[in-house]
């Protein structure tokens, strides 16, 4: 029997962070996920980059280097409250702005004060948008039934006291298997607030039994996964994407599958 719970480097947790709206103490969180290793996914504003010249673009650029740059629509409406033609322009022209800052595909999001609905959701999938966040907190670490209406295990605030529970033995069999954690680092307002960050940080880093992923790194691997191809008696395993694979067989081995190839069992 395959199984889908094993991830890069055939490790079973992982750990990804993701913060709104974009500002000035961006740099200061992202030194400290440079420095302990982990990654981020920063929701953006494009309205904030209006008018920038190609060398600010470059300067903002650097900074969020090694990161997700993603959408947070272009002004910061309320989503479910638009016309969809509006929200529509919202999140295209965030895209626009987005990619020339980024240098890549802007295929994220995050919503606007957590403010989403089914037709939000459509309309973000037209754009091309393949995830957004929710900030509805699970408190728990499973992976989204749909990615675009991703909910977080917590905000930072509720970060530390979670941290036991998802380091419990880390090379067991688990289907709850990411510690999702949000915020703004605008409200990180005193240096109390940053030495909790770091102290999640000391926790959850470091640890070569985590994949340390940025929202969009998990989406494009659990769709990998999916599109692997096995064959009716299992032994072929064939992986027709560009993103390397691991899987479990029989609750005991771990298969990588790389990419565009085709393993035999």
């Amino acid at each position: 029997m395959i199984q889908f719970n094993i991830y890069p480097g055939g490790v079973r947790r992982i750990v990804t962070f993701s913060y709104d709206d974009g500002n000035d103490l961006d740099e200061r969180l992202i030194g400290l996920f440079n420095r302990y290793g982990v990654k981020g996914t920063f929701h953006l504003n494009g309205k904030k980059y209006v008018g920038k010249t190609d060398a600010e673009l470059a300067q903002i650029r650097a900074i969020y280097a090694g990161h997700e740059i993603s959408c947070h629509t272009l002004s910061h409406g309320w989503p479910s409250n638009m016309p969809e033609i509006s929200l529509i322009n919202e999140t295209v022209d965030d895209r626009k702005i987005l990619e020339k800052l980024a240098g890549y595909p802007v295929v994220g999001m995050s919503y606007p004060c957590g403010d989403y609905n089914q037709k939000v959701i459509n309309a973000l999938a037209s754009c091309g948008i393949l995830y957004s966040r929710t900030t509805l907190s699970t408190k728990k670490f499973g992976l989204p039934e749909n990615f675009l209406a991703w909910h977080p295990t917590c905000h930072h605030r509720d970060a530390l006291s979670l941290c036991p529970t998802f380091l419990q033995d880390l090379t067991t069999e688990w289907r709850q298997p990411l510690f999702y954690i949000w915020g703004h680092s605008h409200e990180l307002k005193t240096e109390e607030n940053w030495r909790e960050i770091e102290e999640i940080l000391k926790n959850l880093s470091g640890n070569e039994k985590i994949w340390y992923a940025t929202n969009l790194e998990i989406y494009d691997y659990k769709a990998a996964q999916r599109a692997l191809r096995v064959s009716v008696d299992e032994k072929m395993l064939f992986n027709p994407t560009a993103i390397d694979v691991w899987v479990e067989k029989d609750k005991a081995d771990v298969i990588c599958i790389p990419a565009g190839e085709t393993v035999y069992l």
